[in-house]
């Protein structure tokens, strides 16, 4: 299991390191849009905090777009992933690319058959936004699933990286399914840490020790 982190934010992403072994950082168009800096800046950033992969997403609609924004990419750092809309023309831009062994893969997966093709096309990984197909009123979580299953079935080495993720109830669900990636917002992932149970319970600790003097002290 793989856990990214989706976030523009240089902070974020460094506390969530500190708390998770993050596999790498993925981004896209919406989040980068709400800070005032470059998608190249934002992508730079997180390539420097992690040795993982860092996914941008191509904003083109035409495949030579598409193609032309996911090479140029790849000059921002050599461990950059694009992410490519799983659309006809994106589709075609994702086999151009991976011919020429190009990391790519396909985003805003809706559906088990579109992930099938990009498999087939080779893509570095397929991205079932889990969220997005539950407002869709198919169910998210299955989906995914099933598309998991498929892919170990056939030996497809792309990996699965289940994105929108809304709460930890649908995470939980992705890690017993045997998802292989995931990736989540930082409040989602903070989500995961806390409880309040746990505060109270130290909380407690640390009043029954009272005012003696730490450990190290003695």
């Amino acid at each position: 299991m793989n856990i990214y982190i989706d976030s523009a934010s240089p902070e974020q992403i460094r506390t969530a390191d500190r708390r998770v072994r993050l596999a790498g950082v993925t981004t896209n168009p919406s989040i980068v849009a709400e800070t005032d800096r470059r998608y190249r800046d934002v992508v730079e950033h997180a390539a420097a905090i992690t040795d993982g992969p860092v996914f941008a997403q191509v904003l083109a609609e035409d495949a030579d777009g598409m193609v032309r924004e996911a090479r140029g990419y790849q000059e921002w750092a050599d461990h950059v992933i694009a992410k490519i809309p799983a659309t006809r023309a994106g589709f075609e831009a994702l086999g151009r690319l991976r011919a020429d062994g190009v990391p790519a893969g396909a985003t805003v997966i809706f559906t088990v058959e579109q992930a099938v093709v990009a498999a087939e096309n080779d893509a570095t990984f397929v991205a079932p936004y889990v969220g997005r197909i539950d407002d869709s009123g198919d169910d998210g979580v299955a989906t995914t699933r099933r598309i998991q299953s498929i892919f170990d079935a056939q030996g497809f080495e792309t990996e699965v990286l289940a994105a929108s993720i809304r709460n930890t109830t649908q995470a939980t669900a992705l890690y017993e399914a045997g998802i292989d990636a995931i990736t989540m917002s930082p409040s989602v992932l903070d989500a995961h840490v806390d409880s309040p149970e746990t505060a109270e319970s130290v909380a407690g600790f640390a009043s029954a020790w009272g005012d003696r003097d730490p450990p190290l002290s003695e």
